[in-house]
């Protein structure tokens, strides 16, 4: 495991890596291929090289290659080598990938050249990766000039580093400047999931660091002390992707889409580069006028917001902001246009801020469903707690929190999953307030729904007071990992 400065965060330093949040603006679309291998459809964005390229991205593997030369399509040209051509694989998020097998040492690994990050203060560096394991300190990358200390400096991510105790262990992004006082960590509650897509971003200003999953920032950290990129030059021969400086396991899972920019990106501008693809519905409710919402999604489902729905500033950017009603009016309601549940087999996983005026028992967050036969839904509250409800001709199945979600003036995350196995979670503010299993009724019974929701029940029920942002709507079920990320604050 070593016994380097870089393990040497304190509990001091992990307590103050407090997570916030950046604004959000209207979403546009970045790379992308559904998780399962093929390629995928690409979209414009200016962190993509050709016409209209962000001149700040200084280096892009594309990890399109099949020899040892690992081409950077960015005009920097600063090409890396691969120590094993065996590693190419077809299975790339986008179109071909970087395939590496773990081992100690490692055993599939990228060599960078010098000048990467010459005069780089502020940066951004992207990337997507699919893990097949999560070995403690295994590396994405690990930049460094190799010098000896005080001249040593390096940078690297990690899936799951800790401080010294497994129960700390989590993603860590950290930037070594030649002394422990020297360091700067961010260190996340959690670890990323093996066997599914996720992009990740590393954006550094000054002493401040934010990671970023799947667009989302996770974790924040300011105030800490400064060690800029450009510190790690000359870097040739003690830099790397999946490889560590220390003795620690190669990265086990493949990488795909390694950017680097010498600015800092908007959440904004990493939530397009973290695009979706087909994996889930994304509705970031950023558009702040008109009547309609953006799925940014591959899906791309037309949601049309009804009389009443307006905007508000929301959890990251603006939000939809329902006004409520009574039972039995005609009340403020989202429609989606198709089913985002449409191509769900055994798995689900809906998720989304809320921030109620009041409490509504039985009011929606969402309901989708046909007639009074075949629905899903989840309700704030229904006297007793936050309510979890599917039915089909297979039979019903209730899951009730503990506790109803606040009307306290805050934000709160609010996610149902529902597992290959039929077990099923609730989830307020990333905690698991709730687990049951359902046997019989499978997200496959609702491929095919007419009334699709949001703030509206079926029944006659009141409607939802309050606004809700970020809502994901997709066929897995994330981890309870992936779900305390998406709810940090």
């Amino acid at each position: 495991m070593g016994n380097v400065f870089s393990r040497h965060c304190t509990l001091a330093l992990m307590l103050a890596a407090l997570p916030s949040c950046g604004d959000n603006s209207p979403s546009g679309p970045g790379p992308q291929k559904p998780d399962g291998g093929g390629s995928g459809s690409q979209h414009e964005d200016a962190g993509l090289d050709g016409p209209g390229a962000d001149p700040h991205l200084i280096l892009h593997y594309a990890f399109e290659d099949s020899a040892t030369a690992v081409t950077d399509s960015s005009s920097r040209q600063k090409d890396g080598t691969l120590n094993a051509v065996s590693g190419w694989t077809a299975d790339g998020r986008v179109g071909r990938a970087l395939a590496m097998t773990g081992g100690n040492p490692a055993n599939v690994f990228v060599s960078m050249p010098d000048g990467v990050l010459t005069d780089v203060d502020d940066f951004t560096i992207a990337f997507w990766v699919k893990m097949n394991t999560v070995a403690d300190w295994a590396r994405v990358y690990d930049f460094g000039n190799g010098l000896a200390d005080p001249q040593n400096r390096f940078m690297y991510f990690t899936p799951a580093g800790f401080s010294g105790v497994p129960a700390q262990r989590g993603t860590m992004a950290s930037s070594y400047g030649g002394a422990a006082s020297n360091e700067l960590v961010a260190l996340s509650p959690t670890i990323l999931p093996t066997g599914a897509w996720k992009h990740v971003a590393i954006v550094g200003t000054s002493g401040a660091r934010t990671i970023y999953v799947d667009g989302y920032p996770a974790l924040k950290v300011e105030n800490g002390p400064m060690v800029p990129p450009r510190e790690m030059e000359p870097m040739g021969n003690a830099s790397w992707l999946g490889k560590g400086r220390f003795p620690d396991p190669g990265l086990d899972g493949t990488l795909d889409e390694f950017m680097i920019y010498d600015r800092a990106l908007t959440q904004a501008e990493v939530a397009d580069l973290a695009w979706p693809g087909m994996d889930y519905s994304y509705w970031r409710f950023d558009e702040g006028t008109g009547g309609a919402a953006k799925d940014s999604s591959d899906r791309n489902i037309p949601t049309a917001l009804g009389t009443g729905v307006t905007w508000k500033p929301g959890r990251l950017g603006m939000a939809l902001d329902f006004p409520g009603g009574a039972a039995g009016a005609t009340g403020p309601t989202v429609t989606l246009a198709t089913n985002p549940l449409a191509n769900c087999t055994t798995e689900l996983s809906v998720s989304a801020w809320i921030k109620l005026d009041a409490v509504q028992n039985w009011a929606r967050v969402f309901d989708f469903g046909t007639g009074d036969t075949r629905f899903i839904y989840l309700a704030p509250s229904d006297g007793a707690g936050m309510h979890f409800a599917m039915v089909s001709e297979h039979g019903l199945f209730d899951l009730v929190a503990p506790a109803p979600v606040a009307a306290d003036g805050n934000w709160h995350h609010v996610a149902a999953t529902v597992a290959a196995d039929g077990t099923v979670n609730l989830y307020i503010d990333g905690a698991n307030v709730k687990t049951g299993s359902s046997p019989m009724v499978k997200p496959s019974d609702f491929a095919t729904m007419s009334d699709l929701w949001l703030g509206k029940s079926r029944f006659n029920d009141p409607y939802l007071d309050g606004a809700i942002d970020e809502l994901r709507i997709g066929c897995r079920a994330l981890t309870a990992d992936e779900i305390m990320t998406l709810s940090r604050r």
